[in-house]
């Protein structure tokens, strides 16, 4: 129930931040024009990482070039991680289910390449805070994670049909997913929005 609270509160403190920030376009239209979907994959010899996620951003060019932009996002995430039986991170002689559910909070600094009324080619990259708040292993609560994730996210965006766009990235989180120190996991990240 903490956790819940704690997501929530993190929630209105982002909301409240982009309130704040409002500069030439309306809150509103900036939440609306940035909402996108997306998969992170990823499949070694120890795990396979499936994530779904929804989300939507707040961000601004600088004045002093408007080719150099800032956003902060905030994501809300469904992770599933198979653990290989025979994998370094094996919880058994059976490959085992971790779910997990989690906000992540991407800040991100990108220069643009090219720009014309149909098409964009960004270049970004910046840190990633998530917050792990519900997780279980093969369906039974597991509690045996660092709930608090840093990682960091490189990648391009592509705008296209004008109002469309696609990221491709790559996500590293070097903080390990389990309190023993173990399972640093890494993914490429798809995806796709307005």
């Amino acid at each position: 129930m903490k956790k819940n609270i704690f997501v929530v509160l993190i929630f209105f403190l982002f909301m409240t931040i982009v309130g704040e920030l409002q500069a030439e376009q309306s809150l509103g239209r900036q939440l609306f024009r940035n909402i996108n979907i997306g998969w992170d994959i990823n499949h070694t010899n120890d795990y396979r990482w499936s994530d779904f996620h929804i989300g939507t951003a707040y961000g601004q060019k600088f004045e002093e070039n408007s080719r150099v932009s800032w956003q902060i996002g905030v994501n809300y995430n469904w992770n599933k991680y198979t653990l290989f039986a025979d994998g370094n991170y094996a919880m058994g002689n059976y490959n085992a289910v971790l779910r997990n559910q989690s906000i992540s909070i991407p800040f991100i600094a990108s220069y643009e390449l090219y720009k014309s009324f149909f098409t964009g080619i960004k270049l970004y990259t910046g840190p990633i805070y998530e917050m792990v708040f519900a997780s279980s292993m093969d369906r039974i609560p597991f509690y045996n994670y660092n709930p608090a994730q840093f990682g960091w996210t490189v990648g391009t965006k592509i705008r296209f049909l004008a109002i469309f766009n696609s990221k491709i990235a790559y996500n590293f989180y070097p903080t390990p997913m389990f309190r023993d120190g173990t399972f640093n996991r890494s993914a490429l990240s798809v995806s796709i929005g307005f």
